[in-house]
């Protein structure tokens, strides 16, 4: 992803931080995902089921999709190793009726592992993927007292972090959730990282899983 990307993104979505924070975070990523030294897990995610990868219940076996979980399980827990969370990666299940999110990984977040519009379409993390902007939240009682955010969802996180996984043109590929119990836990620091994870992933779901009649760009 170019610098003018991540500009981009950081417009879209009203992010106030320096563009060379969030970029040396993206670049140390990007890194960690080609390398992808995980020595912890099992060379076959489809026979341990161990490491919470809810995405080998929905993805066919195969070695591209084993590496890219791989690679992406590198930089969560890259991520988390430097400012610790519960996380939870959501993506979009292509070519259904409505919008359907796959939950792919996760690190003990009390969320379902499958969102639809019909049963979810008001809940936080699925507005995020309808409409494509990100939250960042410091005290989640707050957007409880004004209906932003129902109190089950509240019991997350008093801090939250919901970046969407984008495209280039800015289709919605699925979402990065991210939590802690603190209140406004996620410093500038924390919240680079976190973005640079996301910008991470969301370039590795591009190009595993391009959207049907995508050009791929840089």
């Amino acid at each position: 992803m170019s610098q003018n990307l991540i500009k981009d993104y950081l417009r879209t979505q009203g992010i106030k931080l320096p563009i060379e924070m969030v970029q040396v975070a993206y670049l140390t990523l990007g890194t960690v995902y080609n390398v992808a030294e995980v020595k912890d897990l099992p060379a076959n995610l489809w026979q341990d089921t161990t490491y919470d990868f809810d995405a080998v219940s929905v993805l066919e076996q195969s070695g591209i999709h084993n590496d890219f979980l791989r690679s992406v399980y590198a930089v969560l827990d890259s991520t988390f190793q430097r400012y610790p969370a519960k996380v939870a990666l959501y993506v979009v299940q292509p070519e259904v009726e409505g919008l359907v999110l796959n939950r792919f990984w996760h690190n003990g977040m009390n969320m379902p592992q499958s969102l639809n519009a019909a049963e979810h379409g008001q809940c936080l993390l699925h507005r995020v993927a309808q409409t494509g902007w990100g939250q960042l939240i410091d005290d989640a009682q707050r957007w409880v007292n004004i209906s932003e955010m129902s109190a089950e969802e509240s019991h997350l996180g008093l801090s939250q972090m919901l970046w969407p996984l984008t495209t280039p043109s800015g289709a919605v590929l699925g979402v990065l959730y991210v939590t802690s119990p603190e209140v406004a836990a996620f410093d500038e620091n924390a919240q680079a990282w976190w973005l640079g994870a996301a910008l991470t992933v969301a370039d590795a779901l591009y190009n595993v899983f391009p959207p049907v009649g995508a050009d791929l760009e840089d």
